[in-house]
């Protein structure tokens, strides 16, 4: 389990999960949190169990984000209406005693609530978490390159401030472990979607051009620039340098699995 230095904060429980420490078996080994794949699903709820304890979170209501590569950030507040969502059955599981809903189509979830669990889930694309201790607000996010282009991080940042008015120079976010420019190998499209939100000159500042119009590119850095064109200081923005395609070990990676099973990592968050 990461967790971030700078967000190591009295009110805030965080984490996001490696591939360690869980009891899913083959592809899926170990610590497989991806409840929308093909693993035993009694496998995965344990390992969420496991990661929730080594947490030491304490709420009883778990919010899933079914992604979709949106910017779409949902805000889970007092008014929210559970009921609209989709329950997972957890009778019989090892998560019973939990109650369980999957927010549909939607990369963000951001809550001001200390009662709820909000979780993102990983394979390559960034994990962000946004927290405002002025506000108590916390956000996480899942931020793949066609969420960077539509700069889903700098739309949390504005519904941070809209929604719960928070100042952007109270917010401080962590950057996860994710695939590195060292492996990220992107084509053309990818530029094109990229230059709907960054100018030519800083899409230089975290891509590197190859031959036969393929780039390596470091998305950390891209969502940490649109966090800092956001308004967020470089002070308090933190960087996870691991890189999931490279550290088989460590993580799981939808790209080193070229499509094929793999395992998923999560974002967790809860508010104390």
């Amino acid at each position: 389990m990461n967790s971030f230095k700078l967000l190591k904060i009295d009110h805030l429980i965080h984490g996001i999960t490696s591939r360690e420490g869980g009891v899913s078996t083959g592809v899926y080994s170990s610590m497989n949190t991806g409840i929308f794949g093909d693993d035993d699903r009694d496998n995965v709820l344990e390992n969420i169990r496991l990661a929730l304890i080594e947490l030491g979170t304490d709420a009883k209501t778990i919010i899933l984000a079914q992604q979709i590569h949106s910017k779409n950030v949902v805000i889970i507040d007092d008014k929210t209406d559970f009921n609209v969502m989709e329950k997972v059955k957890l009778e019989n599981t090892p998560l019973k005693g939990f109650e369980m809903y999957i927010s549909a189509q939607t990369d963000g979830l951001m809550t001001n609530r200390n009662d709820v669990i909000l979780v993102t889930f990983y394979a390559d694309c960034v994990p962000l978490i946004l927290y405002d201790p002025v506000k108590h607000v916390v956000a996480a996010v899942h931020s793949g390159w066609v969420g960077t282009a539509k700069a889903i991080g700098a739309e949390a940042v504005r519904k941070m401030v809209s929604v719960y008015g928070s100042n952007v120079s109270d917010i401080k976010v962590g950057i996860g472990h994710s695939a590195g420019i060292c492996c990220y190998e992107i084509g053309d499209d990818v530029i094109d979607a990229l230059k709907l939100e960054f100018s030519v000159q800083s899409i230089r500042d975290f891509v590197i051009p190859k031959r036969y119009g393929k780039y390596m590119i470091d998305l950390k850095e891209a969502n940490a620039k649109l966090l800092r064109d956001a308004g967020i200081s470089p002070k308090h923005i933190e960087i996870d340098p691991d890189c999931t395609i490279c550290n088989p070990e460590k993580y799981h990676s939808h790209r080193r699995a070229k499509g094929g099973k793999r395992g998923m990592m999560s974002g967790i968050v809860q508010l104390k």
